[in-house]
């Protein structure tokens, strides 16, 4: 995909992506020694974070304002105990109820289909500074039986490092759209994917964890892997 047909409107006047991109980490290489004096993993200043960041409330107006930007059903998930965000889920391709709900269930009803597949935007919102990112999110839910053994319901969910599919972009766009009016910094994937350390930030048992160091987007954002794909199984009542 190239600037003349991706159509998110990043190649205008201001130079394109790599121009907002740049911004962006001079934007981070400000902000995140605030955040975290001691430059390593887990060492936040909380006062600072926790003023600084969005709140639920803030969450639920602004996924309001995105169903209607978007046209499309918008859910706030919770974060897990160890997440710097909460998320909204766009709901683009799918019915409802979604996946996004249903994963937090303990159990399941029986099910219309033995394979459901659905498409959304997932926006992070940082709750220890004003800045968000956008994916693009798979989610699929199979059945298992073996006949035996009680049916589960596999539910996995597959984040994309970025947006890709065209079919997404328009959509994208008005979200970064209100992000923008809400003086909500929308940073892209691709620039706090990279390593911590490639900014002077320090690692502090990511790597023993997941093998791999922390990338930026786990300094404000995220627990796990920008990209990491979860799943979770759930019995059918």
């Amino acid at each position: 995909m190239s600037c003349s047909t991706c159509k998110t409107g990043c190649g205008g006047s201001d130079g394109g992506c790599g121009t907002q991109k740049t911004a962006q980490r001079q934007f981070l290489d400000a902000l995140l020694p605030t955040l975290y004096p001691s430059l390593t993993l887990g060492e936040l200043d909380v006062q600072a974070a926790y003023e600084g960041g969005l709140t639920e409330d803030d969450c639920l107006l602004l996924g309001q304002q995105l169903a209607t930007a978007t046209k499309a059903p918008v859910y706030l998930v919770p974060p897990a105990d160890d997440e710097l965000c909460r998320y909204l889920y766009v709901l683009c391709v799918g019915r409802e109820p979604p996946l996004c709900q249903l994963v937090h269930a303990s159990s399941l009803a029986s099910l219309e289909s033995d394979r459901i597949s659905e498409r959304y935007l997932r926006v992070a919102l940082s709750s220890v500074a004003r800045v968000a990112c956008v994916q693009e999110v798979a989610m699929e839910l199979r059945l298992l039986a073996d006949g035996a053994a009680p049916a589960q319901a596999v539910i996995s969910e597959q984040p994309r490092p970025g947006v890709f599919d065209p079919i997404l972009l328009k959509r994208l766009q008005k979200i970064v759209d209100l992000l923008s009016a809400y003086d909500i910094r929308h940073l892209d994937v691709g620039v706090i994917d990279q390593p911590a350390s490639s900014i002077g930030l320090r690692d502090s048992g990511f790597a023993d964890r997941f093998g791999s160091e922390p990338s930026i987007g786990n300094f404000l954002l995220f627990s796990v892997p920008t990209s990491t794909t979860r799943e979770v199984h759930l019995p059918i009542t």
